[in-house]
């Protein structure tokens, strides 16, 4: 009896220990809560962290539908992005630090994942051509 009382405390110290390792990098992982055509904000670099403003973009062969968000309220200071527009349409996501599209702005170019310096965002629009 001795022996498996063994066994199962090592598994389970063993599951503990596999379980703390895994965490980590699971929280790494892009958040669950930003679809393939969303245009997303996180609040940590590489995408990770609460997405702090999800937008549904519609992406077709030849064309997009990406709404203007004319004020964020509260602004948000996001760290990542994720943006689902393609290279071919020559676009660049602007954000801008107040709302109405006013104040600095940082910008996004080319599809993907990008990084952010964290200022805040309190519009977005997007400039093609």
């Amino acid at each position: 009896m001795l022996p498996r009382a063994i066994r199962l405390g090592l598994a389970a110290v063993t599951a503990l220990g596999l379980s703390a390792a895994v965490a980590p990098a699971a929280s790494a992982a892009p958040s669950a809560d930003c679809r393939k055509g969303d245009f997303c904000l996180f609040s940590g670099a590489h995408q990770t962290g609460e997405v702090l403003y999800r937008l549904p973009v519609r992406v077709t062969r030849t064309g997009f539908t990406f709404p203007d968000v004319d004020a964020l309220q509260p602004p948000v200071t996001p760290r990542s992005a994720h943006n689902p527009l393609p290279d071919s349409f020559g676009c660049v996501v602007r954000l801008n630090d107040k709302p109405h599209f006013a104040g600095s702005e940082q910008e996004i170019d080319g599809f993907g994942d990008r990084e952010l310096t964290g200022a805040p965002v309190g519009s977005i629009t997007v400039d093609c051509g």
